[in-house]
């Protein structure tokens, strides 16, 4: 709509530049240091052909020396205190880019406000004229103000533009806000001044500008405006979903204003609701890529939407005033068009009535996510950046809440979703939101108890959360305990200031969180260490990236391990199977309590990590099994991989009494379904004894899930041994077995499905029961030659490559490597 504007050209009334002048009496008239008195605030304004706000502006040009109409009374240099500039044009509005000096003596002051500084006199072509004056922080304002000292009717010249967050405009940090202004920022520039004519269909002759005192007027531009409102009022920002019939993400401008966020719309299907798929951003909903736009702008600008060959352009006040607006093959539609209003929402515990943590989703029927207040729209799943309180899983936004949050809801139809771990059942529901409507109540059942079983959950392996995120989220995923683990990165260290040696403080009787350490080597392997009174360093040695760039091996993991189990904490051994290059000896040193899966969970087939777990258990190593996430983003569900520990009957639920129960091995490891396994009643972690010519033992499994599952498997010995299959998906799958051995042997039991949750399909994987026949363990041959060539090349690794500054800790290593040869060579025997 550039013809409803007309910036006019002020270059015959320009009468000074950026620089300083002075009045008669010496003063300067713009602050500026002695050294440098042109250097004035002016100098880093914006200059030439602008658009502020939209609104084309024609300036002087930069570091000439005639670019501004200045006025000042007492002013030397043929600085007048008054000037005319000659317009001869009609218009509704008059719109000025000026700025004043601060107050006398001063560079930036709150002093002055309501001042007069001077006056338009608008003068018609029949004679008649209209006076604007200009007061300070009203109509006009200094050059330079301090923080929060803004104007009252006047505007910066600089409107605000959104970053997105990966953007590398700015540091991290500033980057994270999302909100900036071009080439400066508000607190300096030309000040614009919308002055609405009261005789519209006179002819304007001339604009004359006088000043009030010695303080100096600069005039920039002028624009005269033909729109009936405000061009630099733009109403508030607004929502809307956007559709093309055609391939590709839209793309999508806004003349005249911003669009201050693009995102993806999660639209939902018919099925929506009833989909098996729920808690996960998955199931009955189809994701339209950019779909989801917000802008800030003026009514009068236009949007433009270009996508596969397909483009349109549409007044921005159109869609404001209609709601819903088609053309061609583009649906712009307003999310919530009768309004939004504040909602209080709590979330209860269907049995008891009890407000639960949960993790929660609010959508608009278009597929808008509807974030509660104090959460990110924008959820950033970046490494190491703004963690906690909301996440990310299948591309979908959620939100953790202790129970209760307030919400900005439109009226009407708002889909919602509440989901908390694995023993509840997801909620999808479609609720109406009346107008006056406050309070919104939500439910969700728990589909079992496992601690009416015996069973606590906890998570292994979680990074860079603060102790109150972890348990914010670990009460919205029902996770019992967090293991928050500091490490060091490079040159970057994390959560040591978390570090209490003992239960975080913000911790509670059903989720507890303890911050222990995950040391690490780029070779040699991680190792978690849990449970820690007293932190054991150095964290990592032995280079980059794990060590800083060039560090030689400090310290052994075997080193680790013992002082761990000194202080009678947990040694877990992250990410099966890798790294396992000093950690392949540890563990059959037994040097581990437990082996965690993490990131490899691949439902039917037999993935790497749990073929490198049945490596260790193939060569007699009695090695529970655990589950982490390894969470290092709002990417990754707290607890989405997770172990569950079974305590004694008469056992309270401590902290201490969750990771005896990991060491033994009365465990298995999830990412979304429960198992159990028993051979002749005994359960995991257990050993059952028969005689040298072996025997037959019943084995049984149970496996279940509040999503279904479609098979359930045992493994003896790293081969299938037993299966039973549900095609359609069942929530509970039984398999009995009757298994003849006569040699030792591991059994453990499987199960999954054919849904997804954050780690992987649904699964589970216990740890093992071990029959001991005749007084030996189980040993495949194979297993044990691979593990003795790897200890081979631990060996030739310490003794040619390694770089060590201190020889007793390389020739301690090689003893490591060399003791567990003698341990496998004799497991052989």
């Amino acid at each position: 709509m550039s013809d409803q504007f007309t910036p006019l050209d002020l270059s015959k009334a320009y009468n000074a530049g950026s620089g300083n002048g002075e009045t008669e009496d010496g003063y300067r008239v713009w602050p500026a240091s002695d050294e440098t008195p042109d250097n004035t605030p002016l100098v880093n304004l914006p200059w030439g052909e602008c658009k502020f706000w939209g609104v084309p502006f024609s300036l002087g040009e930069e570091g000439a020396d005639q670019s501004i109409v200045l006025v000042a009374q007492k002013a030397k240099d043929g600085i007048g205190d008054a000037a005319r500039i000659v317009v001869k044009a009609n218009a509704r509005r008059v719109l000025f880019a000026h700025a004043c000096a601060p107050v006398e003596g001063e560079r930036v002051t709150v002093e002055g406000t309501g001042e007069a500084i001077g006056t338009y006199r608008v003068v018609y072509a029949d004679g008649s004229a209209v006076e604007q004056l200009l007061r300070r922080r009203f109509e006009v304002h200094d050059v330079q103000i301090p923080w929060g000292h803004h104007p009252f009717l006047c505007r910066n010249c600089r409107n605000y533009h959104a970053e997105p967050l990966n953007s590398r405009a700015q540091s991290y940090g500033l980057t994270q806000t999302g909100a900036f202004t071009r080439d400066g920022n508000d607190m300096q520039g030309w000040w614009l001044y919308d002055w609405e004519n009261p005789e519209p269909d006179k002819e304007i002759a001339t604009i004359e500008v006088s000043a009030a005192s010695s303080t100096a007027l600069a005039l920039a531009g002028i624009t005269l405006c033909h729109e009936a409102s405000d061009p630099f009022s733009w109403p508030a920002r607004q929502e809307v979903a956007i559709r093309v019939d055609a391939e590709g993400a839209p793309e999508v401008e806004m003349q005249r204003g911003e669009v201050v966020r693009q995102d993806t719309l999660f639209v939902p299907n018919a099925d929506f609701l009833r989909s098996e798929e729920s808690g996960w951003g998955r199931g009955g909903q189809e994701q339209v890529d950019g779909g989801y736009v917000e802008i800030h702008g003026s009514t009068e600008g236009e949007i433009k939407v270009k996508a596969g060959g397909v483009e349109e352009k549409i007044r921005w006040g159109q869609v404001l005033e209609e709601k819903t607006v088609e053309q061609g093959k583009v649906k712009i539609e307003v999310v919530g068009p009768r309004g939004k209003q504040w909602v209080h929402v709590r979330v209860e515990d269907a049995d008891t009535g009890q407000p639960v943590g949960t993790r929660v989703h609010f959508r608009s029927p278009q597929g808008a996510y509807l974030a509660p207040h104090g959460h990110q729209a924008d959820v950033n799943i970046a490494w190491f950046e703004d963690m906690g309180g909301d996440c990310k899983t299948g591309g979908v936004p959620y939100a953790y809440i202790d129970g209760t949050c307030q919400i900005d809801l439109p009226v009407g139809p708002v889909y919602t979703e509440v989901v908390r771990g694995f023993e509840y059942q997801p909620v999808r529901e479609l609720v109406e939101i009346k107008p006056g409507q406050r309070d919104l109540t939500l439910k969700i059942k728990r589909a079992f108890d496992m601690k009416e079983r015996g069973y606590y959950s906890g998570d292994t392996h979680v990074h860079f959360l603060s102790s109150q995120s972890a348990h914010l989220e670990a009460a919205g995923e029902d996770l019992n305990v967090t293991h928050l683990l500091a490490s060091q990165w490079g040159r970057l260290f994390t959560s040591w200031e978390e570090f209490t040696g003992g239960l975080s403080p913000t911790s509670s009787d059903e989720h507890m969180v303890w911050v222990s350490q995950e040391n690490r080597q780029h070779v040699l392997g991680h190792i978690s260490l849990l449970g820690l009174k007293d932190m054991i360093a150095p964290m990592c040695t032995g280079g980059a990236n794990e060590d800083w760039i060039g560090g030689a091996v400090e310290a052994l993991m075997a080193d680790w391990a013992e002082a761990c189990k000194k202080q009678g904490g947990l040694v877990i051994m992250p990410h099966m199977p890798l790294p396992d290059f000093e950690n392949a000896a540890n563990i059959v040193l037994g040097h581990a309590d437990g082996a965690e899966m993490c990131w490899v969970w691949e439902g039917e087939k037999i993935s790497s990590a749990e073929k490198g777990y049945y490596r260790w258990l193939n060569v007699g190593q009695k090695l529970p099994i655990v589950g982490g996430t390894d969470k290092m983003s709002n990417g990754r569900i707290l607890g989405g991989s997770r172990t569950y520990a079974k305590l004694r009957d008469d056992e309270e639920f401590t902290f201490d009494n969750w990771c005896q129960a990991v060491k033994r091995g009365q465990t298995f490891a999830s990412t979304g379904a429960v198992i159990d396994l028993k051979i002749e009643g005994r359960e995991m972690g257990e050993e059952i004894h028969l005689p040298g010519n072996g025997g037959t033992v019943e084995v049984e499994a149970v496996a279940e899930s509040v999503w279904p599952l479609t098979g359930l498997e045992l493994i003896c010995n790293g081969e299938k041994i037993a299966r039973e299959v549900e095609k359609d998906g069942s929530n509970q799958i039984k398999l009995k077995f009757k298994l003849k051995t006569e040699r030792s042997c591991w059994v453990v039991a499987r199960c999954w499905g054919s849904h997804y949750t954050d780690a992987g399909p649904v699964m589970a994987h216990s740890s093992p029961i071990y029959i001991d026949v005749g007084k030996r363990c189980a040993f495949v041959p194979t297993e044990g030659n691979y593990l003795l060539t790897h200890m081979e090349g631990g060996i030739a690794w310490a003794e040619q490559i390694g770089v060590f500054r201190d020889e007793k800790i390389r020739q301690r290593l090689i003893g490591v490597f060399n003791e567990a040869k003698g341990e496998l060579m004799r497991r052989m025997q």
